[in-house]
């Protein structure tokens, strides 16, 4: 009983989870020993290779693709961690190897690459300062309006507090009055 296609659908599942990451909820092997035995029906690997005996990198007949998985394993790790490390990494092109010997440039051309250096960080220059002085603009219309808030705010506290003294003032002025009204509250 060859136990070869079931080494086979573990290669080709970590082969696809090095790439991808391993989906969330599973729990996969992280080492050749934890190999053995492992199984996960969800993804068709229903049998596992439940002996170390097969599961060895010196087997005659599964020894090569032992390795293969025992080389894919320690790599192995979640869907998350798989695409924050995709994000975050950045690619570094090697500038080709460039012939011995400085190529040999004319004054006009070094002094017109300068000038087209000089005219692009003028330009982004201004690109910046306009964005600044959009953004001072905000600053300064928002500070305006709070500032404005703030002094109504103040006001009709105050015009509360007058309200709410007049009101007890009245109060108490047909409190005084025997009887003609009576206060309801």
């Amino acid at each position: 009983m060859s136990k070869m296609a079931e080494f086979e659908k573990i290669r080709d599942l970590f082969t696809v989870w090095v790439k991808n990451g391993v989906p969330k909820g599973v729990a996969y092997p992280r080492t050749q020993t934890e190999a053995v035995g492992w199984k996960c029906e969800e993804f068709g690997v229903s049998e596992g290779i439940g002996s170390k005996a097969y599961f060895k990198s010196t087997h005659p007949e599964y020894g090569a693709i032992v390795k293969e998985i025992a080389a894919l394993a320690p790599r192995l790790k979640p869907e998350e961690e798989v695409r924050k490390l995709a994000h975050h990494t950045t690619r570094v092109e090697v500038a080709p190897t460039l012939p011995k010997g400085r190529p040999y440039k004319t004054q006009k051309a070094k002094r017109r690459a300068a000038e087209d250096l000089s005219e692009s960080l003028q330009a982004d220059n201004i690109g910046i300062l306009k964005q600044l002085q959009e953004a001072r603009n905000e600053l300064a219309a928002v500070k305006l309006s709070l500032a404005v808030e703030r002094q109504d705010g103040n006001r009709l506290r105050r015009e509360k507090s007058q309200l709410e003294a007049d009101n007890a003032r009245l109060t108490r002025l047909l409190a005084t009055k025997n009887g003609l009204l009576s206060v309801v509250e």
